[in-house]
């Protein structure tokens, strides 16, 4: 999929991706990451994100056969598992951090 543009229309994100627009509308009550830019005129602004988001769900309900709730399940899957990996990566670059001051420490004391 190549986006072109920064934020698209409701109908734009609708032929993009084959969803109408009040089923992307109720996906956004029931899904927390469709969540389109308002503007003043309160219409919407979807991001490339969202239309990913979009066609993800379609994916999971309309080919893999999901329910609501199960889509809401597998998303938070994802959600919990990326913050476990963050998590966990940060923890490994400060104790690689902590290992290189220690050695900064003793090849100074080393030096003096």
């Amino acid at each position: 999929m190549n986006l072109k543009k920064n934020y698209y229309t409701i109908k734009e994100a609708s032929e993009i991706t084959g969803i109408k627009p009040y089923v992307i509308r109720y996906w956004e009550e029931k899904f927390k990451i469709i969540r389109p830019i308002r503007l003043e005129s309160r219409h919407r602004r979807y991001t490339k994100n969202d239309i990913e988001n979009i066609l993800l769900i379609k994916e999971l309900i309309y080919i893999k056969g999901y329910s609501i709730t199960g889509v809401k399940n597998v998303l938070n899957a994802k959600t919990n598992e990326s913050a476990s990996d963050k998590t966990s990566k940060n923890s490994m670059l400060l104790k690689h951090i902590n290992e290189e001051i220690k050695s900064i420490i003793k090849d100074l004391n080393t030096n003096h």
